[in-house]
């Protein structure tokens, strides 16, 4: 199954997650922690998504361990979600998601 960024569902309403895995990789030197999350809806054709959105893999693992909400999705609880816009102190704007 095709797969692509979580960026794609940016400002598209809401999205349930069924899943989540961590998944860290090499680019050049550096390790990037990324989360892969399967959503219960299809868009486009796809349900696997992908980010390595500092503010979202936090809230599924931390220091590379799961969170409560990452157990709670593993043992079949489903997490309702919407992707929000967040405002940090020096202006910039990033997305993350919010329970909804």
């Amino acid at each position: 199954m095709a797969e692509a960024s979580l960026s794609k569902l940016d400002d598209k309403g809401l999205f349930t997650i069924v899943k989540v895995e961590n998944v860290e990789r090499k680019v050049g030197k550096d390790t990037v922690t990324e989360v892969n999350i399967e959503t219960e809806e299809e868009f486009d054709g796809i349900k696997k998504f992908y980010t390595s959105r500092k503010m979202i893999v936090a809230k599924f693992y931390e220091n590379g361990k799961p969170t409560v909400l990452t157990h709670d999705i593993q043992k079949g609880k489903k997490y309702r979600v919407k992707t929000i816009t967040q405002k940090f102190g020096n202006g910039k704007e990033d997305y993350d998601i919010a329970k909804s």
